[in-house]
């Protein structure tokens, strides 16, 4: 089963892949509250639609981004039912190939909640070049991934600190200002412990 497909499955008949926990993930609360997201923001690979509706929520411009039809049907499904005053703008592609769906805006802001994680070498730099043309000079990639420090191999890629840096470096047109451990949650009956993970606020040069 291909990554993509994969994805798919997991919100088959109605069921709720690991990440989806119904709420917005803490360590991406704590980057709002620090004020590393601004203006218009894209939440890029936005499942179900928590974190697109919670920045909605708080007065931002949002667009969700999503390759499943299923979780972006979910995510305008809660935003009707929360009635929002300005509810993000859902739109279903694969970012990475069908960047033109987003239309020519650039967004201030770009969040990520486990889409870095996903990439194989070769899309990160396709996801990098992407992230140059949707953001403006300045403009800020808040990304949570998980880390190298989540035990065995079931699940997405581990990420080093290094393969961030380097994908994120200086001669790319990017700065990495603030790169700390956070905890990702899962829905799982197993997860006992919170998932070791990134948080990075990446600014673009």
């Amino acid at each position: 089963m291909s990554e993509r497909e994969h994805f798919h499955q997991a919100y088959a008949d109605g069921a709720n892949p690991p990440w989806d926990i119904g709420r917005p993930q803490p360590a991406l609360i704590e980057a709002g509250r620090r004020g590393w997201v601004r203006g218009a923001v894209l939440d890029a690979g936005c499942g179900t639609g928590e974190h697109a509706l919670f920045f909605a929520a708080a007065g931002y411009d949002v667009v969700g981004v999503d390759i499943v039809p299923a979780a972006i049907e979910r995510a305008a499904a809660k935003a009707r039912e929360r009635g929002l005053a300005h509810p993000p703008r859902f739109v279903v592609a694969d970012v990475l190939t069908e960047p033109a769906a987003l239309g020519e805006t650039t967004f201030e802001t770009v969040i990520d909640m486990g889409f870095f994680h996903t990439l194989s070498d070769d899309e990160r730099l396709v996801w990098r070049d992407l992230l140059s043309r949707l953001l403006p000079p300045a403009g800020r990639y808040v990304m949570v991934c998980f880390s190298d420090l989540v035990p065995g191999e079931f699940g997405p890629r581990r990420v080093s600190e290094a393969e961030i840096r380097v994908t994120f470096s200086q001669e790319a047109g990017f700065r990495v200002a603030e790169l700390e451990r956070a905890g990702i949650e899962s829905n799982r009956d197993d997860a006992a412990l919170t998932i070791p993970g990134w948080l990075a606020l990446i600014e673009r040069s």
